[in-house]
């Protein structure tokens, strides 16, 4: 499972023998704590090879180029809220509990963090404008919709209620990224209790109650 906790990367001893995929996972966790604490500026080879305590060239060995690292990295991220929404979705309940779950783990650590809120806004300025990690936003994000998606359909066809799931968790999604948004930006006004509260409201409005 992919763990947003490499944002603060253990390093391995440093002539240790390393698979092909550890050394791009490696990678991967120096680059996304370089976004972590510098924003895409900081976003270089030349920071995430002293992160990783490589060599430059290691880089363009396993990767073609800064843009296949970042398109990496937004991809590790989202595989992340996949991992966190698909785990709960397998465990044991009704689909309302199950749905709670996840948005009870899409604000808590180490999802919901500075650290790795301050990667996402960096990636999400960077999507805006660099297409292949807009089509690599577009791929992760219909797989996060999906999952939505079904544990919504699941509750509305138990009550009987005309409801597009599609749409409503593409609403949910967008609500959730904002609010990481305001809460990295003025965690005083946004809280975890009222990010959450604000989430159930708006599926609360097509589906009904729903447990907490």
């Amino acid at each position: 499972m992919t763990r947003i906790s490499a944002i603060r990367p253990v390093k391995p001893p440093r002539y240790a023998r390393q698979t092909a995929d550890q050394r791009r996972r490696m990678l991967v966790d120096a680059a996304i704590h370089c976004l972590a604490e510098g924003g895409i500026a900081a976003f270089t080879i030349g920071n995430i090879s002293r992160q990783a305590d490589v060599s430059r060239g290691l880089i363009n060995h396993h990767f073609k180029g800064i843009e296949d690292l970042l398109a990496a990295v937004y991809e590790a991220m989202t595989a992340s809220m996949m991992a966190a929404g698909h785990a709960a979705q397998r465990t044991d309940g009704s689909a309302e509990q199950r749905l709670a779950t996840v948005i009870g783990l899409m604000f808590e650590p180490p999802l919901f963090s500075k650290a790795s809120l301050k990667a996402w806004l960096a990636l999400w300025g960077e999507a805006a404008m660099n297409p292949k990690l807009k089509a690599t936003h577009r791929r992760s994000y219909e797989s996060y919709r999906r999952a939505l998606a079904g544990a919504i359909g699941e509750i509305a066809k138990e009550r009987k209620l005309p409801v597009d799931a599609q749409r409503l968790a593409t609403t949910t999604i967008a609500l959730i990224d904002g609010l990481w948004i305001q809460w990295c930006l003025d965690s005083a006004v946004v809280t975890r209790d009222f990010a959450c509260e604000a989430v159930f409201g708006i599926l609360e409005t097509k589906l009904g109650p729903l447990q907490r």
